[in-house]
Formats: structure tokens, C-alpha cells, sequence
């Protein structure tokens, strides 16, 4: 399944945060093998004979959580499991997590229907802290999951603030670090929208 190729690639990757002082440009692809090699395959749920029902795949690992959102509201991984998402993973103590807010609203504003960018906030179990971070970059249009006890950036094996992972519908994914140009994010936008 996608979470577990996330999971997969992931695991494997450099990532660049903050106090890194690596390459502005720093772009990690992460489909180093072949979707095939790394993509789980689903397992369909036991159907009663003489039922025409189809299963449903099951939710990727790392999909799989419901939080809040910094906003106060309710979010549910499972609705951007198998669809193409942008999701950055910033914290709200982190000035290039601030620096990239702009980058991400230039992105945001054109990015190809059907994907979209999720924030998901982590690093501090403030929830209010978060909310600040979202009025001051000004990011109020996006979603931001609030990752309070850390278990979502775990499940997507993130370790390291100011970190964009692209995920295609089909699983595949690109880690990007700090210094990603909108041109660039939007270029990778339009590369998992066409497959």
C-alpha cells in the first residue's frame, strides 16, 4: 500500500531541516526502484459467498490516524491516502519553516486540480504555538494538522522540520528539503498529477 512505499523510501533518505546549513536546493527523489518493487499489495477482506461486494483496500500505515487540525478541527489521514498530496512538515519554533511559508502560498495558488498541500505542524505539543505560526505566515487558506505527540511525522519516518514530501496517488513520493523554489514544488505537483 502507498504507506507502506512511504514508509519504504522514506526510511532511506536524507533529509534537510533547519539548522542543517546544507544546499538550499537539496531535492531527494525517492523512486530509486520500481513502483512495482515497493508498492504492497492490497489484501482484499474475505467476502461471504454469494456476495458481489468488492472490498476496500485497506489504509496505509502511515495514513492511518486521525488529529486534530491547529484550527480546532478534525482530520483523518485516510482522506489523502491514494491521492496525490504535498505535505509539509514544519514546526512552529523554525525560521525557515517561516522563510518557506511564502514558497508554499506561490506553490499553493497553482498547483494542477486534484492535488493539494497539508501542513502538518510538529515538533511541540502547542497547540496554540501552532496557531501562531499559521496567523503569522499567513497560511490560514492550507490545512494543518497538528502533531502534537509526533506520531504522524513517525509515521512518515520525517525527522527534521521544514520538510516537503510529495506522495503520489499510487504511493511514490519525493523527500524535498529546505531552499525548494514554488517553480520547483509546482514542477513536482505537475509531475504526480500526469501519472
Amino acid at each position: 500500500m502507498r504507506g507502506a512505499t512511504v514508509l519504504a523510501i522514506a526510511g532511506g533518505l536524507t533529509l534537510v531541516g533547519c539548522s542543517s546549513g546544507q544546499g538550499d536546493d537539496a531535492v531527494v527523489p525517492a523512486a530509486a526502484s520500481s513502483p512495482a518493487a515497493v508498492v504492497e499489495t492490497a489484501r482484499a477482506t474475505p467476502v461471504p459467498t454469494g456476495t458481489a461486494a468488492t472490498a476496500e483496500p485497506a489504509v496505509g500505515p502511515a495514513f492511518d490516524f486521525t488529529a486534530a487540525t491547529v484550527d480546532g478541527g478534525t482530520f483523518e489521514g485516510a482522506s489523502i491516502d491514494n491521492t496525490d498530496v504535498i505535505l509539509w512538515f514544519w514546526a512552529p519554533w523554525c525560521p525557515t519553516c517561516v522563510a518557506e511559508a511564502p514558497v508554499i502560498l506561490d506553490a499553493a495558488q497553482r498547483l494542477p486540480d486534484g492535488v493539494e498541500i497539508v501542513g502538518v505542524a510538529g515538533l511541540s505539543g502547542d497547540q496554540e504555538y501552532m496557531r501562531e505560526f499559521v496567523e503569522l505566515t499567513g497560511t490560514q487558506s492550507l490545512t494543518h494538522v497538528a502533531d502534537l505527540d509526533g506520531a504522524i511525522w513517525k509515521g512518515f519516518d520525517i525527522s527534521t522540520q521544514a520538510t516537503i514530501v510529495v506522495i503520489d496517488d499510487s504511493g511514490d513520493s519525493y523527500t524535498l528539503g529546505a531552499g525548494i523554489t514554488a517553480d520547483e514544488l509546482v514542477g513536482y505537483a505537475d509531475k504526480i498529477a500526469a501519472t
